[in-house]
């Protein structure tokens, strides 16, 4: 089954509304943004979450000190790295890492080799213009080094071509599942899931099918 994460968590009624539809990671932002968290909300949205969802810490090229700190006080297990920590910084930073990368950037797979990760994810990189979207070549060369999560600008209504196209570890949306930035919209969070979900389940019907 494909994972979903919903990111960009600002509200404990919205971590449990998006376990409640299906997904399986919230995210909660640390770096500087208009939903960044206090570690008091993270440590609420932990104690409310279903059995078997989890919460992952958002972060940007942030001390490892700082990183560590907030990790021990919330009690999150799992880091997204979103600037341009080192292989040697994830590996000491001692929970498990979703390392993300600009699908554009230039000797971007050379770079993402270097890293022994959870996962990759791939985010458009800011500035990116006309291209609001994966590039679904670069994903498939990227799943050769690890799994791939991929974000961007998701929603319901791009996010099943690209699952059939890449057949991602998982997918990722913020913006796409909100009302305004930080506030979350249900039945956006909801179409997100089913429509991912959907797309992997036709991925593996017509895999079946051409064996």
């Amino acid at each position: 089954m494909i994972m979903v994460k919903i990111c960009g968590i600002t509200r404990v009624a919205d971590a449990v509304a998006a376990a409640e539809e299906g997904a399986d990671y919230v995210g909660l932002i640390f770096a500087r943004s208009p939903r960044r968290v206090e570690t008091k909300l993270a440590h609420d949205v932990l104690w409310n979450l279903p059995r078997g969802v989890e919460a992952v810490g958002v972060f940007m090229d942030q001390p490892l000190e700082e990183v560590r700190r907030v990790l021990d006080a919330t009690g999150l297990k799992i880091a997204q790295l979103h600037g341009d920590e080192s292989p040697r910084f994830c590996k000491e930073l001692g929970v498990p890492v979703i390392k993300t990368f600009d699908t554009f950037g230039d000797g971007s797979i050379e770079q993402l080799k270097k890293y022994d990760s959870f996962a990759f994810l791939l985010d458009v990189p800011k500035g990116a213009g006309a291209r609001t979207q994966i590039d679904p070549e670069w994903a498939l060369v990227a799943k050769r080094h690890g799994r791939v999560i991929l974000a961007g600008k998701l929603g319901a209504g791009n996010v099943g071509d690209l699952v059939v196209k890449v057949r991602p570890y998982g997918v990722d949306a913020c913006s796409g599942t909100e009302q305004s930035p930080g506030v979350k919209d249900r039945s956006k969070v909801r179409d997100f899931i089913q429509a991912a979900r959907a797309a992997h389940k036709e991925t593996t019907r017509i895999k079946v099918k051409t064996r």
